[in-house]
């Protein structure tokens, strides 16, 4: 596992940078009871608010792959850094619904430009060992959200305000831009058309297999990020420190999966691990809620086997659009992106009309239907992802 200095330098700036991305995002699931009563608001149109993200990143996913192509990883790397920390910095002075749903706009375009750069130049730089390393890379997401959800349960109850904790990830993220300034990535070449390419993939049904199969990915973790806390707040009144816990829980297990994942899958195979761990995720949620207050603690516990799906996705992407691997990134995640966003509202809107227990199904609907996709995806490519 040979890493030259200089790639070294962009997967720990990988690292950093997906660490504060988690750091950020898991302040979702602890702040939308203070969002809801603060701007008063239900879930459905929570979920609305979180549709800004959704389309940020439906922007950022599309720009993404067109950039890193055109101008490099470099560009990229710096720009989605420059527009997260602007987006992170306004969050302490959101005051109204405009201010909230422009922060988390802005985030979801700088979150995706980062993401599709990072997602198609590791397995580049660690040809090899794609699955080891993508999935350590993602790892630090999960460690990022464990960290998170740590401190602002403890923080919150303490009586810290939600802005002023906002106001302190903004250091965070402006370390982020100095250190894209510096990262130096070697320019990815290839002797296709690129634009030959790029009409071959939006005629390739596989592509569109992958867009459904990262729009379950994406609801599935939804579910969980977003309202788990609530589900244990509304279902059995349980206080911010108290059901800071369980999902503090579940993200120390999202990111022990993706700590020992990629050894896993480097094991089994992608394509065969990713099916295993999308079944035992399903079967975790499913028990733990008819199981109710009892179950949390095996809701908690899918987070290790939720947590490889997407990065293995992406390893999996790569594998199969070798020669356009950016371009096809960012277009699953463009239309990925879309279709998560209509089937989040409709969560969301589920929330109010059934409640949260209800509603909560549909985390593991979704993992079954992404074991589904992911086994056509291996049927009619078994000898490229295998």
């Amino acid at each position: 596992m040979k890493i030259k200095a200089n790639n070294l330098f962009v997967i720990l700036t990988a690292f950093y940078i997906y660490f504060i991305i988690a750091l950020f995002e898991s302040t979702r699931g602890n702040f939308v009871p203070f969002f809801m009563e603060e701007f008063r608001i239900n879930n459905t149109q929570m979920s609305l608010i979180f549709v800004f993200n959704t389309m940020g990143a439906t922007i950022g996913s599309f720009m993404g792959g067109h950039l890193c192509e055109k101008h490099g990883h470099k560009f990229v790397f710096f720009t989605g850094s420059t527009i997260s920390t602007l987006s992170v910095l306004i969050a302490p002075f959101a005051s109204n619904l405009i201010l909230l749903g422009l922060f988390n706009f802005l985030f979801g375009v700088g979150r995706a430009l980062l993401a599709v750069t990072i997602d198609s130049s590791v397995p580049i730089l660690s040809i090899g060992f794609e699955s080891i390393l993508m999935n350590i890379t993602h790892f630090m997401y999960g460690f990022g959200s464990f960290a998170g959800q740590s401190i602002y349960g403890n923080l919150l109850g303490q009586g810290f305000h939600w802005r002023r904790i906002y106001l302190y990830l903004g250091i965070f993220f402006i370390i982020s831009i100095i250190l894209t300034i510096f990262i130096k990535i070697p320019k990815i070449t290839t002797n296709v058309n690129k634009g030959e390419k790029r009409k071959e993939l939006y005629k390739n049904p596989i592509i569109y297999l992958f867009v459904v199969a990262v729009a379950f990915t994406f609801l599935g973790e939804a579910v969980l990020y977003t309202w788990f806390i609530s589900y244990m707040r509304t279902s059995y009144g349980f206080s911010p420190p108290a059901a800071a816990k369980y999902a503090t829980i579940y993200y120390f297990l999202f990111a022990l999966g993706r700590l020992v994942g990629g050894f896993v899958l480097n094991k089994t195979g992608n394509i065969k691990g990713l099916q295993i761990y999308l079944l035992a995720g399903a079967m975790c949620i499913l028990a733990g809620l008819l199981l109710r207050s009892n179950g949390l603690i095996v809701i908690a516990a899918s987070g290790f086997f939720i947590s490889i799906v997407f990065p293995t996705l992406m390893v999996i992407t790569n594998k199969i659009f070798k020669e356009s691997s950016s371009f096809a990134i960012g277009l699953i995640t463009t239309i990925g992106n879309i279709l998560f966003m209509i089937l989040l509202n409709i969560t969301g809107a589920l929330n109010d009309f059934a409640g949260n227990y209800v509603a909560f199904y549909i985390a593991p609907a979704a993992m079954i239907g992404n074991f589904i996709i992911i086994t056509i995806i291996n049927r009619k490519t078994n000898k490229t992802v295998t």
